[in-house]
């Protein structure tokens, strides 16, 4: 590939990117340059990735299977002051509680979810799912056939989690609480 063909390729996929509302799969860039190796490609977002994170106040982040452009964190100030953003995303106990169960110990159903918390969640449950953070997985094969539940794509990019293996691990977890 000579490298003007590179360079245009590099562009195009720049481009996608950042014009995307939603993270751009991985996996949709392959399908899409199906003529051009996986390897190629990823060398290429490896470069523009390289490249941002030097030139630039936005950065290329690799979160649920995708990539994104996000804007670096020492510039948020100044964007959350020209825009008036006047709130930061918060979560409350009860629901950060009942997502991180859903998150550790995917799919679940609402009567384990309810278990573990010690209290009825069918409200935080509600809410997760209509914020798009959880979403209905199917169906476990039990009497009742109950709901089960897992974590959305949403869930990592809000997280900024390229993948579930990315969870601290439960000895990480305690370790973090300790310390506190």
């Amino acid at each position: 590939m000579s490298t003007e063909v590179r360079e245009n390729l590099k562009s195009i996929i720049e481009a996608i990117i950042f014009s995307a509302r939603t993270v751009v799969k991985k996996e949709e860039l392959y399908s899409y340059f199906s003529d051009i190796e996986k390897e190629r490609i990823d060398s290429i977002i490896n470069e523009i990735k390289d490249f941002y994170e030097k030139n630039s106040s936005l950065y290329l982040e690799e979160v649920a299977g995708g990539f994104v452009f996000k804007t670096k964190k020492e510039f948020y100030s100044y964007i959350k002051d020209f825009f008036g953003f006047k709130k930061e995303l918060r979560f409350s106990k009860a629901a950060l509680e009942t997502l991180s169960l859903i998150a550790y110990k995917q799919p679940i159903t609402l009567k384990e979810i309810s278990y573990y918390r010690g209290t009825q969640s069918s409200y935080m449950v509600k809410q997760l799912l209509e914020s798009g953070l959880i979403k209905i997985s199917g169906r476990k094969e039990i009497p009742g056939h109950p709901l089960l539940y897992e974590t959305t794509d949403k869930f990592l990019e809000i997280f900024g989690l390229k993948s579930l293996e990315d969870l601290p691990s439960v000895e990480e977890l305690k370790d973090l609480l300790k310390d506190e």
